[in-house]
């Protein structure tokens, strides 16, 4: 039997921080992105999620907070330590002109993604193992339909790591603000069913 991940990226951060690398670093969302979540209000009638996990990232609980405004069952989200972004250290909070005129270098070493290391980060390798963790409990859990709040670039590789891509690729899959992918997983493999919804 299938296990169903509803895979909702938390609301929009303010536009001013839009070109950066936001991982670790606990910003809100912004009060606009929060309101753009309503729109996930008939996308998420279609479904049943009957068990919620969410990242302890602050713009993921306030997101996970706005959802159980209109979807009772979001109101008794789990948290899970392994759901939060990757820190990228002294990249943190940076744009790609910053870190290319300081750490240029490096660029070249974060196109391999899973031997790279972010500066005084995390290593890719690690958080890629710790989401992999998240993936084998989901397709044990007991609930067949699972949503989880999260970020970008944990949906990311969540979604290369269920369909047994290598996370390096995880940038083919661009995963909105505020938006919902998911991902049917079956014991003969994933299945990518929607994204951006």
């Amino acid at each position: 039997m299938a296990t169903r991940l509803l895979l909702i990226r938390h609301a929009a951060i303010d536009r001013d921080m839009g070109l950066l690398l936001v991982g670790a670093t606990d910003v809100s969302a912004s009060q606009k992105g929060l309101d753009d979540l309503q729109r996930l209000a008939p996308v998420l009638a279609g479904f049943n999620p009957e068990s919620w996990l969410c990242s302890p990232l602050l713009r993921a609980r306030q997101s996970m907070a706005r959802l159980g405004e209109f979807c009772q069952t979001a109101q008794t989200a789990v948290v899970d330590e392994r759901l939060r972004e990757i820190d990228f250290g002294r990249w943190e909070m940076k744009s790609f002109a910053e870190i290319a005129a300081v750490d240029r270098e490096l660029i070249p070493g974060w196109t391999e993604y899973t031997d790279f290391a972010f500066p005084d980060g995390e290593p890719v390798a690690l958080f890629c193992a710790r989401l992999a963790s998240v993936l084998a409990d989901l397709q044990v859990a007991v609930h067949r339909e699972i949503a989880v709040v999260s970020h970008g670039g944990v949906i990311r590789t969540l979604i290369c790591l269920a369909l047994g891509l290598p996370p390096k690729h995880y940038l083919l899959f661009d995963v909105k603000p505020g938006s919902l992918a998911v991902l049917d997983l079956h014991p003969e493999g994933a299945v990518l069913a929607g994204l951006n919804l």
